[in-house]
């Protein structure tokens, strides 16, 4: 119990040490990653897909410094990640990236969904992530080349 109680305390710490808007941004997310997954359960990928691209269309890219967009980007991030930690289910890194993807469209800050497949040891696994320049976000930053990504979600 000593150990659960000292994660809290950390984790706590951390959530202190975030400016308002990233606290924002961290709820939002945390929302976010439930309706995901209940709406991946109810309504499938497609749908889901679409539903959030038409919320993220109408967004204006961001204008500015490149490097001020790609440490947004980063920051985002993070705080799916933290909230994926809170979560009251274990999110998928579908359900972690729908959330990233669509939270940095809100942002205005362009990106791609990935979603991959390999064989490994005879099993088939799957993966997404979200790329912004063709860089990993979300996930290691090799793992464009250890999945072969489907084109054209």
């Amino acid at each position: 119990m000593r150990i659960c109680g000292s994660r809290l305390r950390r984790h706590g710490l951390i959530v202190w040490r975030l400016s308002w808007a990233e606290r924002g941004r961290l709820m939002q997310a945390w929302f976010m990653l439930h309706g995901v997954a209940l709406a991946l359960r109810w309504a499938g990928f497609q749908r889901v897909y679409r539903f959030l691209e038409r919320g993220i269309g109408t967004i204006a890219p961001t204008v500015g410094d490149e490097m001020q967009r790609a440490d947004q980007a980063c920051v985002l991030a993070r705080l799916v990640q933290g909230a994926a930690v809170w979560s009251l289910h274990a999110p998928t890194c579908l359900h972690r990236s729908l959330t990233l993807w669509w939270l940095l469209g809100r942002q205005g800050i362009a990106s791609e969904l990935r979603i991959g497949v390999r064989k490994e040891q005879g099993r088939f696994e799957a993966h997404a992530w979200v790329e912004r320049e063709g860089v990993a976000l979300n996930g290691e930053l090799d793992v464009g080349s250890r999945f072969a990504a489907f084109r054209g979600l």
